[in-house]
């Protein structure tokens, strides 16, 4: 780091201006005295080197020096250097304060005061010289913080790019019913994944699950989950030469995969899988933990469907249930993942019952 300098400008030196800075650093005893450079305000101005090197800079104007001032103090400001400013025929007193870091020494002042000034200035620009590496020791880490935060954010798009490829992109098109889907991630990526499958000619199977969990590992989970889940299987012994799995018996297996998993991390989630026959409209469902679904029937009150089932990954041998019920044209059918209540408050405005 190069030695920091009192440096003394001036327009034009004469002899009368080096009678001045002699007499007033003659009160700084000398070992404790700065290193002195004496400049022009054009050599200044002309050189980089000089400007860094300066801790504080003492400017002696005369009556031809004024139009150069302007542009040698933006230069000092620029580098948050303090200034003492020495002016003929100043009217203020010492230590009048002239712009934000330019303190008034004029040349009539006792030569003691001008240096008790520029002693201060030189202490104010240590401490202004060590706060300014602070400030660069800290500016080039946030650059590399920025660096490595938009590094992040472009792999946690990728990230949501990838999940939402593992969605649908359509739902199946069927004159006697209606898929509707609503999916808000709070984050770039979900811990929640559906799919709605067209099984074969008659069957529709419908799947929502929640990862334990936040970001990215939740999402990976889900992905997993969903490429986990066995809906249909080769079966000889039947006419069509497959058979449909009871969502009860999909759980149960997905479940055996989760528990079983060769990995320290915990992974646990809620699930709900059903299968709708879309002749009969006979829907049967199967619930890992999940929050209940709502059965709301065009005539008739709501009913909540309760199958029962722990959440996946937990027990092994966990055994679910089937719970089969009869929808009518007009019925509406709904499964949500928890957190969907706090999106909706009641209509009372009460929010914080819908927090708790």
């Amino acid at each position: 780091m190069p030695i920091k300098t009192l440096t003394i400008l001036e327009s034009h030196p004469t002899a009368q201006s080096a009678f001045l800075t002699n007499g007033v650093l003659s009160y700084w005893h000398s070992e404790e005295r700065p290193e002195v450079v004496n400049l022009t305000i054009d050599q200044f101005s002309e050189n980089r080197q000089y400007r860094e090197r300066t801790a504080v800079a003492w400017i002696i104007l005369d009556q031809f020096g004024a139009a150069k001032f302007s542009n040698v103090v933006a230069k000092l400001q620029e580098l948050h250097i303090p200034i003492m400013l020495t002016r003929t025929h100043e009217v203020a007193g010492a230590g009048s304060a002239y712009q934000q870091g330019i303190v008034i020494g004029p040349p009539g002042s006792p030569p003691a005061a001008l240096c008790a000034i520029l002693r201060t200035l030189w202490c104010q620009g240590e401490v202004l010289d060590h706060l300014q590496s602070e400030i660069r020791y800290l500016q080039a880490h946030q650059g590399g913080l920025c660096d490595q935060m938009g590094k992040i954010d472009e792999e946690l798009r990728l990230a949501a790019q990838l999940q939402r490829e593992f969605l649908p992109r359509t739902m199946p098109e069927l004159p006697e019913m209606d898929f509707q889907i609503l999916f808000r991630p709070a984050s770039y990526v979900s811990g929640d994944i559906y799919d709605v499958i067209r099984l074969d000619e008659d069957h529709i199977g419908f799947f929502l699950a929640d990862a334990v969990g936040h970001g990215v590992p939740a999402a990976l989970m889900t992905m997993y989950i969903k490429r986990s889940l066995r809906t249909k299987e080769i079966d000889p012994d039947s006419d069509r030469g497959y058979r449909i799995i009871k969502p009860s018996e999909s759980l149960a297996r997905l479940n055996v995969d989760l528990a079983n998993q060769p990995t320290e991390q915990i992974r646990f989630a809620t699930a709900v899988y059903g299968v709708i026959n879309r002749k009969t409209l006979e829907c049967t469902i199967s619930r890992a933990g999940h929050p209940l679904p709502l059965l709301l029937r065009h005539k008739g009150e709501p009913e909540w469907l309760d199958p029962e089932g722990a959440m996946l990954g937990i027990i092994e041998d966990e055994v679910y249930e089937d719970q089969t019920v009869q929808l009518y044209p007009g019925d509406r059918l709904m499964f949500y993942s928890d957190g969907f209540e706090l999106s909706f408050p009641d209509g009372d405005g009460n929010d914080d019952q819908n927090q708790g």
